[in-house]
């Protein structure tokens, strides 16, 4: 990986969230062993190409790192892995992608007006984590059970 911490740092902090960047940490995370760009374009259905840059965005942001190399076909894979003890937060924020899913983006207005955006104030961002660590656990078992069914 190319860059000093601080320059890894300020990458962090600057990425902006992205559903994609998400889905492939997510991978990771579940997965538990280096992947490379190909298995995780497999596996999420993603193009190769746009998965190879999300890993690389992740990759100069610190949160994944080149952990082997392999001949593929004349070809070298590169296979990552998340950073041990890094902080590994979702890069979109769950409270936003719940309202999001439920359309709750935006308020309507008091007045009639055009609707508002809805702002997230702490009270109601503990609320909603309170809410997403609610519905995780349930929400996992229904995409096993899924997948379950789909593979028969």
């Amino acid at each position: 990986m190319m860059g000093s911490k601080q320059e890894r740092d300020h990458r962090r902090e600057t990425l902006r969230p992205h559903p994609a960047r998400d889905q492939i940490l997510g991978v990771m995370r579940n997965y538990g062993k280096p992947l490379s760009p190909t298995q995780i374009a497999r596996i999420t259905g993603a193009s190769l190409g746009a998965t190879a840059y999300h890993v690389r965005t992740l990759e100069e942001a610190g949160q994944l790192e080149l952990a082997d190399e392999g001949r593929v076909r004349g070809a070298v894979e590169h296979f990552y892995t998340l950073v041990d003890g890094a902080d590994m937060p979702p890069a979109s924020d769950p409270a936003r992608l719940l309202l999001s899913s439920c359309g709750a983006l935006t308020v309507p207005d008091p007045e009639g007006g055009y609707p508002r955006p809805t702002v997230i104030d702490d009270p109601a961002r503990d609320e909603l984590r309170e809410l997403i660590d609610e519905l995780a656990p349930k929400v996992r078992a229904i995409a096993a059970a899924a997948n379950a069914r789909a593979r028969r």
